[in-house]
């Protein structure tokens, strides 16, 4: 599956990213650039990148995710990630960047090496 990404402004201002399919280290770019878009041409308060249909993301992606927060966050916006499938969301926990970007932990612990 591709990569989908539908841009929408929520009443309150924020953007809205909502992300389809599987984000690896071959699209990862495209995101990342979708996002420092979105932050020149709209200048929104927060960027909320929905995650809730992503079936894959790897440290490609992840990495990508960290790069558009740090640049949100010179630029004076936010960025978070919501509604984080479970497999994303630990990703993100093992990461160790769910609580920079604002998603959930991982609610299954994880395991110990």
């Amino acid at each position: 599956m591709h990569l989908s990404v539908t841009v929408n402004v929520a009443p309150d201002g924020a953007v809205v990213l909502s992300v389809r399919g599987e984000v690896d280290h071959a699209n990862a770019g495209e995101l990342r650039t979708t996002i420092e878009s979105v932050l020149t041409t709209q200048r929104p308060h927060t960027i909320r990148v929905d995650l809730g249909l992503v079936t894959f993301i790897d440290s490609g992606a992840i990495g990508s995710l960290v790069s558009a927060h740090r640049v949100a966050q010179a630029g004076g916006a936010g960025l978070v990630v919501t509604n984080a499938s479970p497999f994303v969301s630990r990703q993100l926990t093992v990461a160790g960047v769910a609580d920079l970007l604002g998603a959930p932990q991982s609610p299954e612990p994880l395991p110990r090496l």
